[in-house]
């Protein structure tokens, strides 16, 4: 059958994560993304294709088609944005077609930025309370129906009211998704909450996440191989308390929309010129290429 498009077909291929971060560790994983132009079947043919994930051995590898990768970058996606801003060394391949995307990366940022990197950053900090509650104060039974009101009828749970109800709902939802948490718990993250209170790992990101931010929208470039690296490091190693962490990324986050308003960026991206590279990209594969899809040299 021959190697999978994906793979023939490979027009960038980086280095990600920890380690494009400078933020790895001995025990972190080899993360790796890239782009790739389907074959004409899957182009112009019912065929569909998006990306491909493999996870095994230590080694996280996703490959997206072209058409995905760049919308993703049009919203501003941070972990697709850095992908192009990634450093030379870090580079795994890239031929003309990958080439002359990474040349145009400026087209895909805009002030969406100061959503997206926030967004992404606050998910990590609502992640980091819940299991800093679940720490201190752990539920300690399922809750029951009959301490929110309710009662036994025909086989199922009455409420005297809905607001009951509801609040019976959020504890069992509480209850179960703490059991989950405990059951899928990571053993080196469950070690650093256990040293010091909170998962400083995913402080480290947040904190990366809202400075790399800040970043983008005061000079349009992106810094992913990070110059606070020694710093973010003595993060996850418990340098910061998790009051201190909070504080931090509220003041980060409130400062990267102050920078919003002299922002270079554009307020949306270039999307006629985008479209235009990946029609231009996709029409040059199609001429030089034949239905299997062998991709052109470089």
């Amino acid at each position: 059958m021959g190697e999978p498009f994906w793979e023939t077909n490979l027009i960038y291929k980086v280095i990600a994560g920890s380690q494009a971060y400078g933020l790895d560790t001995p025990a972190s994983d080899r993360d790796e993304r890239g782009v790739c132009i389907p074959p004409r079947r899957v182009l112009l043919g019912l065929s569909e294709f998006e990306q491909w994930e493999q996870r095994d051995q230590g080694r996280d590898l996703v490959i997206y088609a072209l058409t995905k990768f760049v919308r993703l970058a049009l919203a501003c996606n941070p972990n697709i944005i850095e992908l192009l801003y990634t450093e030379p060394r870090f580079i795994l391949f890239m031929n003309d077609a990958g080439r002359q995307l990474r040349e145009h990366r400026h087209l895909f940022l805009s002030q969406r930025a100061r959503h997206t990197f926030a967004g992404y950053a606050l998910s990590q900090l609502h992640r980091l309370e819940r299991h800093h509650r679940w720490i201190v104060d752990p539920p300690d039974h399922q809750p029951t129906p009959e301490e929110f009101g309710g009662w036994p009828s025909e086989g199922r749970a009455k409420f005297p009211d809905q607001d009951a109800h509801q609040a019976y709902q959020a504890a069992l939802k509480h209850w179960n998704e703490y059991q989950t948490w405990r059951r899928n718990r990571h053993p080196a993250r469950a070690e650093l909450e256990r040293q010091y209170g909170y998962d400083t790992k995913h402080a480290m990101h947040l904190l990366r996440l809202l400075q790399e931010g800040c970043e983008l929208v005061e000079t349009g470039q992106m810094q992913v191989y990070r110059p606070d690296r020694e710093w973010l490091r003595a993060v996850r190693e418990g340098l910061l308390s998790y009051e201190e962490v909070l504080a931090l990324a509220t003041e980060t986050e409130a400062r990267l929309g102050q920078l919003l308003v002299a922002a270079p960026l554009p307020k949306e991206p270039d999307y006629a010129a985008a479209e235009a590279l990946v029609i231009e990209l996709h029409e040059r594969f199609l001429a030089q290429n034949s239905e299997v899809g062998r991709l052109w040299t470089t």
